[in-house]
């Protein structure tokens, strides 16, 4: 696929900068895993083929709590990548206060849809720069999106449009999208506090793709292990055109954002 030619290229390239620009200091080894909650909210369209768009906004989605999970692996080799897993189990749901169209179905007002769009995130990135107040890590990320659209409720079969009755309908895709990814955290002296932000992004031809979350931190020492919480804001755009995709059968545009929290521990 030339899409994904294009962008495997560019993060290539992108990797061989973060050799280039080797870590400053090495990093000792450690593991810290956390998670939490993320309180969103969506907006947008979706389009199956060339049916017409299907607003959000009528679909009436409820700001969702969904969980989040993450792991990082950092060590003292420095021409090895260190390695950060990502995981959020995104869901949007509501009844529509308008009418849609989805594959073969024609729902009326009232009708039931859930929009999934679950996540696996794996990023190689490089610790270029690390001083006492400043750390910024460059990389890149694949992510894994399982998209998934249910809807049911009463509505017309496109097959036989004179008969209202109880439809249900499913859409399952799923697609692996190369990111180039960055992160800078800044340290406040003679604290435990933090504060740090991070950008997954890729855009060619039609499809833009753009995660992004700032937030604070706080570390409380043991003697063992260190343990902390976290808070913040993110938003995810997601923006893909199915003609830069091979098999995918519809068009998503969304944003997704709001404020998370959730714990953290590092050995």
């Amino acid at each position: 696929m030339i899409f994904l030619k294009f962008v495997s290229t560019l993060c290539l390239i992108i990797l061989s900068l973060c050799f280039v620009v080797t870590p400053v200091t090495a990093a000792d080894l450690s593991f810290s895993a956390g998670g939490g909650v993320w309180r969103n909210k969506g907006t947008g369209e979706l389009r199956y083929e060339d049916q017409p768009k299907v607003d959000i906004d009528y679909l009436d989605y409820s700001k969702e709590n969904r969980g989040y999970v993450w792991a990082e692996l950092r060590h003292p080799v420095s021409y090895l990548p260190n390695l950060r897993v990502e995981y959020v189990d995104l869901k949007l749901s509501g009844k529509s206060s308008e009418g849609f169209t989805w594959e073969d179905a024609e729902f009326t007002a009232d009708a039931y849809s859930e929009t999934k769009l679950v996540q696996w995130d794996m990023i190689l990135f490089y610790n270029v720069f690390s001083s006492p107040w400043l750390d910024l890590d460059l990389g890149v990320d694949v992510k894994n999106i399982d998209f998934e659209f249910d809807a049911d409720g009463e509505g017309r079969d496109l097959d036989n449009p004179t008969l209202t009755e109880y439809l249900s309908e499913h859409e399952d895709e799923n697609e692996w999208i190369p990111f180039i990814y960055s992160r800078v955290r800044f340290h406040i002296p003679a604290t435990n506090i933090g504060i740090e932000g991070d950008m997954k992004y890729i855009t060619y031809k039609d499809t833009t793709v753009y995660d992004t979350s700032i937030k604070a931190n706080y570390f409380f020492d043991l003697k063992a292990v260190q343990l902390g919480i976290e808070a913040g804001y993110r938003y995810e755009s997601i923006d893909i055109d199915e003609d830069d995709f091979s098999g995918l059968t519809f068009d998503i545009d969304v944003d997704i954002e709001g404020p998370f929290a959730g714990v953290f521990i590092k050995f």
